[in-house]
């Protein structure tokens, strides 16, 4: 659990007034890739926490962590993310997660590009400093 401190609380406040809610990681840095360094250092680091201290106190339900995500159309290397906070399953401590299930309870929700999780969240193009 991230400390809620008075400069986080203004920072979300920012976010609340800018977009009527904290929005998710792609929408914050629409060309990053999940697993970046960027999420662990500055900017990025300091979105985070504001995320989840918002994410946290605002979305309860199942329903509504589905309709927050539907709303911002994650790009298909988020997938996971979105899985993992919908479900708040920690997929990433299994080395070889079996995310399709989940992949598939996404697509019923009628989320896109589930099919392309796997490609967008390898692609070379992620290898190159952003």
């Amino acid at each position: 659990m991230i400390e809620k401190t008075e400069y986080l609380a203004n920072k979300i406040n920012e976010f609340v007034q800018k977009y009527g809610e904290v929005p998710p990681h792609w929408i914050f840095k629409p060309d990053s890739h999940p697993y970046s360094i960027v999420w662990r250092y500055g900017s990025g680091d300091e979105f985070r926490d504001c995320y989840y201290i918002w994410f946290e106190e605002n979305l309860k339900t199942t329903e509504q962590k589905i309709d927050y995500f539907k709303k911002y159309s994650p790009p298909p290397r988020w997938m996971a993310s979105v899985i993992e906070d919908i479900w708040e399953l920690e997929g990433w401590n299994e080395p070889f997660f079996d995310y399709t299930p989940y992949l598939k309870k996404l697509e019923e929700y009628g989320f896109e590009g589930t099919a392309e999780y796997e490609s967008d969240l390898n692609d070379e193009k992620w290898l190159v400093n952003e």
